[in-house]
């Protein structure tokens, strides 16, 4: 798959912040995941775009972040409190992943590229008695 050039330098610089141990070791994974994700979430493909504006590398460099957060998350799911006493357990409950958090968090620039709508068609109306 021809990746768009985003470097590791280019990628924290996007995100703000210097990338994990994790995110260096699995770069190209984690950035094939977010490409394939953003290439059905937007029904485009990313990877035959020329130069990509920065807005679009925004939102590939959030999708990668979301990648690691959801193995972060997947790793502490499970119970969320204990008690001793009464004995009593808690289990973590978040109602929104990670990925459904970028989507919401991202819905303009998604809007912006977003090529899913099925172009309109028109055909023979029916009005009155049709069935």
């Amino acid at each position: 798959m021809n990746e768009p050039q985003i470097s590791k330098e280019q990628m924290a610089a996007l995100l703000g912040r210097p990338l994990s141990s994790l995110e260096e070791n699995n770069y190209s994974l984690y950035l094939s995941i977010a490409i394939l994700r953003l290439d059905d979430l937007l029904c485009i493909k990313i990877e035959d775009m020329g130069e990509l504006p920065a807005d679009l590398q925004l939102l590939i460099a959030r999708c990668f972040a979301t990648v690691r957060q959801e193995q972060e998350d997947s790793s502490r799911h499970g119970v969320d409190k204990k008690q001793v006493e009464d004995f009593s357990i808690s289990y973590f409950e978040d109602p929104e992943n990670p990925m459904v958090m970028f989507v919401k968090q991202n819905a303009a620039t998604i809007e912006k590229y977003g090529q899913c709508q099925a172009p309109i068609r028109s055909g023979e109306v029916c009005c009155g008695h049709c069935l």
